[in-house]
């Protein structure tokens, strides 16, 4: 679970940014539902959603949190590669002559098996210039820091660390490395930033692979999908190897003289050959006569002939799923593209109440239909602004006085209004109509 990430000078956040997962003590709404209950001292939320206007920076948000997974599964292993001269793929804020030259900075609290741990780096383009680890037993305590390659390791509590203070080069992080050599704390670490689930919701490509896969292979995870999208009056699924339109090389060769043409082909088909059939989707209809009497059900393509709402609720249904079984953490970028209001409101009602091993949800949406005091607690919600620098502000619902929101207040309204900031809107102005037409209309 996460407590709170923290990011600055990457893309559009230039300043210390906090997004936090900790419930504010003050608010009583929905707290059987909405919170988890830690220890006495700190609950935290199921889920976060964040609204802004276009360009506001949501997403970097995400892009955030996604890059800091990605470097550290990958430092060790991308150090080893040849030619790269920039070792961390960093873009940092690009609207101050400041941050050009200033480290990146990321940091992340979490619980992984009833331990609190707090865990950051600041690197630039070709090195890491700080790293820390902290745990929390009785107190919190250091278990690794870092100045650039001057480690201090906690010799009682980070055993696994001591003599290895030399080994790590600087670019690689010190985790990364004893996560590679198999230590106990530091692979249960890159363990659970593996099971940060990660997706977009405008394309399905990399998430469609993983619920095909589960369909084929967990019964019970087809059954529930089967029970879960009944309403669009699917009555069964099933899949199936896709076929692939070879080349007819016979065929080719005796209407084909070119020798070079011929060869070509026979490459292409050599290739063919070898590539694996991709698995499809099938889904199947009821079909009646002119009576309305049940006949069969017919199958259907499910990419060709379903519609895209359909197709991003059933491959997203994969990670849902995944996500409130094993307890991990899913971070939607456009939760709410081509998804009905009211169905976006049902997916976010079910994790609220059926989630039963500490799973959390951070999605960036635009449907104002979720911003309302039924769904979220004011502490889940979100925005994103630019301020007139350029720079991406964050800041919560709840850092709000009492005189702009309550917690019976109509959030959607007052948003609309502008009370909150980071909404989309651009004048409409006679210069824009003389622009348009070259003169006033």
């Amino acid at each position: 679970m996460i407590i709170e990430f923290k990011v600055e000078n990457f893309l559009s956040f230039k300043d210390l940014t906090t997004l936090s997962m900790i419930k504010a003590k003050s608010f009583k709404e929905y707290q059987d539902t909405h919170t988890i209950l830690i220890d006495k001292n700190l609950n935290l939320l199921k889920s976060a959603i964040v609204y802004g206007n276009n360009a506001s920076g949501k997403s970097n948000l995400l892009e955030a949190m996604g890059f800091m997974k990605q470097i550290i599964l990958n430092s060790f292993r991308d150090a080893l590669l040849e030619n790269n001269d920039k070792k961390f793929p960093l873009e940092k804020f690009a609207l101050n002559s400041k941050t050009e030259t200033a480290s990146t900075f990321f940091e992340i609290s979490f619980i992984h098996n009833d331990t609190k741990y707090r865990y950051g780096f600041e690197i630039d383009y070709n090195k890491v210039v700080a790293e820390w680890l902290y745990h929390t037993t009785s107190k919190e305590v250091y278990l690794f820091k870092r100045d650039f390659q001057k480690i201090e390791v906690n010799k009682s509590a980070f055993k696994e660390g001591v003599g290895k203070e030399e080994d790590v080069k600087e670019s690689v992080l010190f985790l990364s490395m004893l996560a590679t050599f198999g230590k106990e704390t530091s692979s249960n670490i890159i363990e659970w930033f593996k099971k940060i689930n990660i997706i977009n919701g405008i394309h399905d490509r990399l998430h469609k692979r993983y619920t095909i896969d589960k369909l084929k292979s967990d019964k019970n995870f087809f059954n529930w999908v089967l029970h879960f999208i009944k309403y669009l009056e699917i009555s069964n699924l099933s899949t199936t190897e896709e076929d692939v339109n070879e080349i007819d090389l016979e065929t080719l060769k005796e209407k084909e003289k070119d020798e070079e043409i011929i060869n070509l082909l026979t490459s292409i088909h050599k290739i063919q050959s070898k590539q694996p059939k991709r698995d499809q989707l099938i889904t199947y209809h009821r079909r009646y006569d002119e009576n309305n009497v049940f006949i069969d059900a017919i199958p259907f393509n499910f990419d060709k002939q379903e519609s895209e709402g359909t197709k991003k609720l059933l491959y997203l249904l994969g990670p849902w799923y995944d996500t409130l079984k094993n307890g991990k953490v899913l971070i939607i970028d456009e939760l709410d593209s081509r998804l009905h209001s009211h169905l976006t409101l049902r997916l976010i009602d079910f994790f609220h109440k059926y989630n039963l091993h500490k799973a959390q949800l951070i999605c960036v949406v635009h449907d104002t239909m979720l911003l309302n005091k039924e769904t979220f607690r004011r502490d889940q919600i979100w925005f994103v602004e630019k301020n007139q620098f350029g720079a991406s502000e964050l800041i919560s619902l709840a850092d709000f006085k009492t005189d702009k929101v309550r917690n019976k207040s109509a959030f959607d309204k007052n948003y609309l209004e502008g009370k909150y900031g980071a909404i989309p809107y651009f004048d409409i102005d006679l210069k824009l109509n003389q622009l348009l037409y070259g003169e006033a209309r």
